[in-house]
């Protein structure tokens, strides 16, 4: 597991990598994802969403120990490496944590010999995206399960 910097007592914020096999982070994750992801669009995380994604390494922020941002991660191919909900807690949003958790893991995407990050952003945070440094491949295109329109994005390490 992978972390930087810790101060619980002063809720400064945690960053960190991690599994599913880590049982509390990995459920806090879900309930954040379903809080902020799918909880607005009337949908939760599946559990065949849950089998899909045990491979999967996560990043997150805890302040607290509690998981206050997060987003997963897949090998796409060996050169990129898939980026997957990205979620904030609400009351974490326009702090700049996102963006933070963002950059610290390029690092570690650098690290591991990727040249590339995709992702499927939705239409809301699509200028987030943008501000980050990735750009639009091909054009938007509906996501029929969540009801929600995607943009295809790559990001060039």
């Amino acid at each position: 597991m992978m972390k930087r910097g810790t101060n619980t007592v002063t809720n400064q914020p945690f960053f960190q990598k991690f599994t599913t096999a880590n049982k509390q982070l990995y459920q806090q994750n879900i309930d954040l994802r379903n809080a902020v992801l799918r909880g607005p669009l009337g949908k939760l995380i599946t559990p065949e969403e849950i089998v899909i994604e045990q491979n999967n390494q996560f990043y997150g922020i805890t302040v607290a120990d509690v998981l206050v941002a997060t987003f997963s991660t897949y090998q796409k191919d060996t050169a990129t490496v898939r980026l997957v909900s990205f979620a904030v807690d609400m009351s974490y949003q326009y702090q700049r944590l996102g963006s933070s958790l963002f950059r610290w893991a390029l690092d570690d995407f650098k690290k591991q010999g990727y040249q590339q990050v995709s992702l499927s952003a939705r239409a809301s945070a699509h200028e987030f995206y943008l501000k980050q440094g990735f750009k639009d491949v091909g054009n938007p295109t509906t996501n029929q399960y969540l009801g929600v329109i995607d943009f295809d994005m790559q990001y060039m390490i």
